[in-house]
């Protein structure tokens, strides 16, 4: 024995031709409409809609939004088999399979534009500040050439180079636990 039909909430508009109420016990997918707002959800399914629907899962703005620029089917139930009360049991995530089931479905999209990768230009620094700090975990190294200055984690500094000239204007110290030249 089949219950009557609950009849639509006082105050919603009359909703666009629905199938018939035959075999409604099965799901449907659908999709949300414009206009749904989180506890006044349309949907539309089966070529009819927007009908007002109830939700067994929350849906805010931001989903609501996504979920109809999207496109994105939703899934469909009918209290007592009534095509004219449907229930949104979920949102179907987007899958791989399902993103070639929204191409095939939609209309082609024009072809983007290749993408053009820039040629990596050569690393190069220029700073205009009082003070830089260049640090390295281990080891920092300036190199031009056949000069180079190391500065390493032990505190050992090596300077390098086929000649190597110290100017100055004031003393010209050099200090260590032991000096030696040549």
């Amino acid at each position: 024995m089949k219950s009557k039909p609950k009849p639509a909430p006082a105050g919603a508009e009359a909703p666009a031709a629905a199938p018939a109420t035959a075999d409604l016990l099965a799901t449907r997918l659908g999709v949300l409409a414009e206009g749904s707002l989180p506890g006044a959800l349309l949907v539309a399914y089966d070529g009819s809609g927007p009908l007002p629907a109830r939700a067994t899962v929350p849906l805010d703005e931001a989903a609501i939004a996504a979920a109809i620029a999207e496109r994105r089917p939703a899934l469909l139930l009918f209290e007592n088999g009534d095509a004219r009360l449907p229930i949104v049991v979920g949102l179907i995530q987007p899958t791989p399979g399902a993103a070639l089931l929204g191409a095939l479905l939609a209309p082609a999209p024009a072809p983007a534009a290749p993408v053009v990768k820039p040629a990596t230009p050569p690393l190069e620094a220029r700073v205009d500040g009082k003070r830089v700090i260049i640090e390295g975990k281990d080891e920092v190294t300036l190199k031009c050439g056949d000069a180079f200055l190391t500065l390493r984690r032990d505190g050992k500094v090596i300077l390098r180079g086929a000649y190597i000239e110290t100017t100055s204007t004031g003393v010209n110290r050099i200090r260590g636990g032991s000096v030696k030249i040549n």
